[in-house]
């Protein structure tokens, strides 16, 4: 090797010189990933008037009604029950859901719910649930209306549910929601 050849091999290794092209790709990835975080943190609950809701709620089966077919068993079920806020307090719980059992064993249930508080103010949500009949079936709430510290609701959420015996249901419910322009009061969970 001549001195030439050893002198260019030495600043091809040199630092600074091969790390140039990482240092840019690193700086490129850096920015992106500033943007990207700059852009959630607009659309975070924490930048937007959403408020979060947690509870626990158990139902039983006012009436049922049946209808059997070939492919699978269809229930329509309307039930009554209470909610167990996250402060402690209560609410009650009456839905109209359909059940779907398929012969594997899945399960599927949709509706409407209306959660009624004591201070008169009301929610009325859609759910729709699925799973393995035997286990926890999981799905989504949706708000669709509300009255008086309510009034305007809207958001969605995730309801787990679970059926120990037929048609007794036990659900926890995590939901993000704001309300409407119209309310101009305060939630007070």
């Amino acid at each position: 090797m001549t001195d030439n050849q050893v002198t260019i091999a030495t600043d091809a290794c040199a630092p600074g010189r091969m790390d140039h092209p990482r240092k840019r790709l690193r700086m490129i990835l850096f920015a992106i990933a500033i943007l990207a975080l700059c852009l959630t943190t607009s659309f975070s609950p924490a930048q937007t008037s959403m408020e979060v809701a947690r509870w626990k709620e158990f139902s039983y089966a006012k009436r049922t009604s049946q209808i059997s077919g070939k492919i699978t068993a269809l229930d329509t079920v309307d039930r009554a029950g209470f909610i167990v806020l996250g402060d402690g307090g209560f609410a009650q719980v009456s839905s109209s859901t359909v059940h779907t059992l398929s012969p594997e064993g899945k399960a599927f249930y949709q509706g409407l719910v209306m959660y009624d508080f004591k201070d008169g103010s009301t929610i009325l949500a859609k759910v729709d649930v699925s799973g393995d009949y035997n286990s926890k079936l999981v799905g989504t709430i949706t708000f669709l209306s509300g009255t008086h510290r309510y009034k305007g609701i809207t958001g969605r959420g995730t309801i787990t549910s679970w059926m120990p015996n037929q048609w007794d249901m036990y659900a926890e419910v995590e939901a993000s929601y704001s309300l409407g322009e119209k309310s101009g009061e305060k939630q007070d969970r």
